[in-house]
């Protein structure tokens, strides 16, 4: 009988970070397969690399921190930005699938948080999610 295997590595799970695991009826990436009664179209997974990164802010940053998930307004458009503990914003979060829905939740007040995976010379990546 085989086993299952466990995941290696130093990278954090975003359930290790207090974030909750997406809901019966979704895809790693948030969006619905349909048909199943409760269902949270809010429970979006988010593995991406911030844009319009503040490097005044991201040097202070360092593998392992959380960013929190909040909005902003650009040309009148909200947008949604990542936040250090000490209110710099990061940089903004964009292009990844369900970003419409995730703006939507965020908005309706629907707590993110991001967990920094990867930093480099004006370059961050994030992976987070929905916060309990």
């Amino acid at each position: 009988m085989a086993g299952k295997s466990k995941p290696t590595g130093n990278r954090k799970r975003p359930e290790d970070l207090g974030v909750l695991k997406p809901k019966i009826g979704k895809d790693a990436e948030g969006a619905g397969s349909g048909g199943f009664e409760g269902a949270d179209q809010c429970s979006i997974s988010i593995d991406t690399d911030l844009e319009g990164i503040r490097l005044p802010a991201l040097s202070g940053l360092s593998k392992g921190d959380a960013l929190r998930i909040g909005t902003d307004f650009f040309e009148k458009h909200p947008i949604a930005v990542a936040i250090r503990s000490d209110g710099m914003i990061v940089g903004t979060l964009a292009s990844f699938q369900n970003y419409a829905t995730f703006l939507e939740c965020l908005q309706n007040g629907v707590e993110y948080v991001v967990t920094v995976t990867e930093l480099g010379s004006g370059h961050c990546h994030v992976v987070g999610g929905r916060t309990a």
